[in-house]
């Protein structure tokens, strides 16, 4: 008797996970159809042909939302962020081998990121960029911002290592 009520609990709690992941990636499954379209139909079933036309728009240069120039900015920014976060983490955990004064408080500072919600640290170097009087730029705030969500990751990995 056992034997059959945990088959049909596991029976159910597949059925409910199922459910919940069609919940979940429906919507995303659906615009993902819907974007074949040709530019007649728009979001709705059923489908007016097959068409690859928005995909060929949305790599078409525009004035607004350029989505191979902010490709290529998030891109350069990604690569930058890699290099600098990789550099200053391997530093840090070399100088983080031997203790001196002030490494607690170093580190803590360094972990807090992770503990703070990332968008109130975007918006804080934001607006500290903004009343310093530059202009918030992807190579200024972006990647101040950035450094600060991967920093303490790389940090914690060489801790590890080293």
């Amino acid at each position: 008797m056992p034997v059959r009520r945990r088959g049909f609990g596991k029976l159910l709690l597949a059925l409910f996970f199922a459910v919940f992941v069609i919940f979940l990636y429906g919507p995303i499954i659906a615009v993902v159809v819907l974007s074949f379209q040709g530019p007649d139909g728009g979001l709705t079933f059923p489908m007016r042909g097959f068409s690859l036309h928005w995909f060929f728009d949305l790599f078409r240069e525009q004035m607004v939302g350029d989505f191979k120039a902010s490709f290529t900015r998030s891109l350069t920014l990604a690569l930058l962020v890699t290099v600098l976060t990789v550099c200053i983490s391997l530093a840090a955990g070399l100088a983080f081998r031997r203790p001196f004064r002030g490494a607690t408080l170093l580190f803590y500072l360094t972990v807090t990121s992770l503990i703070v919600p990332s968008i109130l640290i975007t918006l804080g170097i934001g607006l500290m960029f903004d009343q310093a009087g530059f202009e918030p730029r992807w190579y200024t705030s972006g990647l101040g911002a950035h450094l600060t969500w991967t920093l303490p990751f790389g940090l914690l990995i060489m801790f590890a290592v080293f």
